[in-house]
């Protein structure tokens, strides 16, 4: 019976740390002179054919607090491929101190880097953040042409369902972090008994 507690208690500790590491999962940090900036889509994934907002969180690394007024100091610009870079509106998000915003249509999808430039606090800027953009149809339901797709398969009634993977990269990379912290904590739970 105590085994069965301690299992649980494991298994709440791992469901917890996924919802906690899932959503942060497609954003990426760095520490910008003192700053750090979190790069992001508003909405996850990033998809073709629809206007998506590019977000880039910006806080001042010791105090943690937003860091203000910067849309005139930043330019941000995509660029995938063999492409020239495409430089983007950049706002701040209303009601959201420190979040700046950039609207954007990705026509194709496929790996994009986003480049924000300029200076934050008299300190210039030239990074970067690598991010994944999915193809919308991958998502839609019903799919649109499922008789001439090739990963759909017909059952007896006629009904088609559509192949897929595991997932996402970074979905894949918290699932297999979470099953390694269950299988660390029935390992500790097995070794005390």
């Amino acid at each position: 019976m105590q085994f069965a507690k301690r299992l649980l208690v494991v298994g709440t500790i791992a469901v917890v740390l996924l919802g906690a590491v899932g959503p942060a999962v497609a954003h990426e940090t760095q520490d910008l002179d003192g700053n750090e900036v979190t790069f992001g889509g508003a909405d996850e994934p990033l998809i073709t054919g629809e206007r998506m907002w590019l977000e880039f969180d910006i806080v001042d690394a010791e105090s943690g607090d937003p860091v203000e007024n910067l849309s005139e100091n930043l330019t941000a610009s995509v660029q995938t491929g063999d492409h020239e870079k495409t430089a983007l509106e950049i706002s701040e998000k209303h009601g959201e101190p420190g979040v700046y915003e950039a609207p954007v249509v990705f026509t194709e999808s496929g790996d994009y880097v986003v480049h924000l430039e300029g200076n934050i606090d008299a300190s210039d800027v030239h990074t970067h953040f690598e991010t994944e953009v999915r193809d919308r149809a991958e998502l839609e339901y019903p799919d649109t042409d499922s008789e001439t797709n090739d990963t759909s398969t017909s059952s007896a009634d006629g009904n088609q369902t559509r192949l897929s993977g595991i997932g996402s990269g970074g979905g894949t990379v918290v699932a297999v972090g979470a099953i390694g912290v269950l299988a660390i904590g029935v390992a500790v739970v097995r070794r005390r008994r």
